[in-house]
């Protein structure tokens, strides 16, 4: 099947360049700005487009890779100016938005569908090589959903085939793993901070742990691979933490609150029994 990119951002230039490796049709890109298309196709070895409508005649599979805030207005013009054609397939690769996106091509006879690769993309060379052991999320039409299927399955890649209901959820989770990993990072820098160490030093001094963590997690599930104090039930360490954190940062004390009773509900899962304890955390907490 021929497939074409609106959009040459790094997801669309990565995604056309991971199918290509992987002996997929890509038709071309149209973009914005023609130079974008340009360096794009390049990569992909396809065509770029200056018309919008020449594109799309001459693809099977059509990728809507702008930002998100565009996709729908990209799916107006489409339909809008009459250039779809009835059984094409119309794909946008947001993590946050359902195909309920794409719903005016649907009277043109399309098909509709979100796919979305759970990583990120600041690097496109970085994102190609990661997309060999990247999880795919399928969501859409049921009538030809078995064809974005078999294209994972070609491209070697495992997935997950949600319902539009479901996608909010799951997209909120990538945000929690992913972006609020970052915060809860820059918490623990801050913290260093307060006390005369240097952040740029200081993460490079917990990047090992960091790694570390993020492996056992890999390893053993979140509730075997916890460790510290709340999970030995250390009460007089995380008195002490709240004691210094109080009197050198004390604008940090209620995050940390609510990590630590998060972490504590983790804790009774599996690593701290002591009613006791539990009892005692919660009420410091």
């Amino acid at each position: 099947m021929h497939i074409g990119f609106i959009g040459a951002g790094k997801v669309g230039t990565a995604f056309g360049i991971y199918l290509s490796k992987k002996c997929f049709k890509v038709t071309g890109y149209y973009s914005k700005t023609f130079e974008s298309a340009i360096k794009a196709s390049k990569l992909t070895k396809s065509t770029p487009y200056k018309k919008l409508s020449n594109l799309c005649c001459n693809c099977d599979i059509i990728f809507i890779t702008t930002n998100d805030d565009e996709i729908e207005k990209v799916c107006e013009r489409l339909v809008q100016e009459n250039i779809l054609t009835k059984g094409q397939i119309i794909i946008h690769m947001s993590g946050a938005s359902s195909s309920k996106t794409l719903n005016k091509a649907k009277t043109k006879g399309c098909f509709i569908y979100s796919l979305h690769p759970l990583q990120s993309f600041a690097d496109i060379d970085k994102a190609v090589t990661d997309l060999e052991n990247t999880f795919f999320t399928v969501e859409g039409d049921k009538e030809r959903i078995d064809v974005i299927e078999n294209i994972l399955k070609k491209l070697g890649n495992e997935y997950f085939v949600l319902s539009s209901e479901q996608k909010s959820i799951y997209h909120a989770t990538a945000c929690v793993v992913s972006n609020y990993l970052v915060t809860l990072i820059d918490y623990g820098l801050t913290l260093f901070d307060t006390i005369g160490m240097e952040k740029d030093k200081g993460f490079r001094a917990l990047y090992p742990l960091i790694e570390g963590t993020i492996k056992n997690i890999y390893n053993l599930g979140p509730e075997k691979a916890l460790t510290g104090p709340i999970a030995r039930g250390d009460v007089d360490t995380i008195k002490k933490h709240i004691e210094s954190l109080s009197l050198y940062a004390p604008d940090k004390v209620d995050f940390y609150k609510i990590l630590g009773k998060k972490t504590l509900e983790l804790a009774e899962k599996n690593k701290l029994k002591d009613k006791n304890k539990i009892k005692e955390l919660k009420e410091i907490f």
